[in-house]
């Protein structure tokens, strides 16, 4: 408690004593969860918030971070995110930061309908040999398994992160979820590695 003999005489009453409690009470409070931009010390009942305001919701990764640390990883680069927003490295980066990317699991594939009979390319389906346009057209490739549903957020991820004027030709993953061994029921939501 501050020290009483410090408040002026002519202004010592009920009301400024109280006013000097209640200051010294203030000074107790720990204010550690206003503190709502250090992400690794927020509430998780936060984060939808700052998600929302970071403006990484819905289809610009925020539906596709399941788990409370893919949250965070999203909301801590959500600047960079946006700063690199219409190129291929800013879509890398979001698809890393929803726990889809990385140098081993992510490869795009840019011009992907603007492939000349030259033997450059192995013709393997990634490829659209000379398309009217090809040269807008990308095809992404991941290591990881993905559901159909994934598949359609991540999609939409792409119309937010990559140029109007570019097209997703495909998502192809080279691992899948299903084996033959009537374990899976094929009800829809798996495919077989293209989308």
């Amino acid at each position: 408690m501050a020290d009483e003999r410090l408040i002026p005489a002519g202004i010592r009453d009920k009301s400024n004593l109280a006013l000097n409690e209640l200051i010294d009470g203030a000074a107790t409070i720990d204010l550690t969860p206003l503190l709502v931009y250090i992400i690794d010390n927020v509430d998780a009942s936060a984060l939808p918030h700052l998600i929302e305001q970071f403006h990484v919701a819905g289809s610009e990764g925020g539906r596709l971070a399941e788990n409370e640390t893919l949250k965070r990883a999203l909301l801590k680069r959500a600047i960079d995110m946006h700063r690199m927003k219409g190129t291929p490295a800013g879509l890398r980066q979001a698809l890393t930061e929803i726990g889809f990317g990385g140098k081993e699991n992510l490869t795009i594939i840019e011009r992907s309908g603007d492939i000349h009979y030259d033997g450059s390319v192995i013709y393997d389906g990634l490829y659209n040999y000379a398309s009217i346009g090809g040269w807008a057209e990308y095809t992404i490739v991941l290591s990881c398994p993905i559901t159909n549903d994934q598949a359609v957020l991540i999609q939409a991820l792409c119309k937010e992160f990559v140029p109007a004027r570019c097209h997703l030709r495909a998502i192809n993953w080279t691992r899948a979820f299903l084996r033959y061994n009537a374990e899976v029921n094929y009800d829809g939501n798996y495919n077989h590695g293209t989308a």
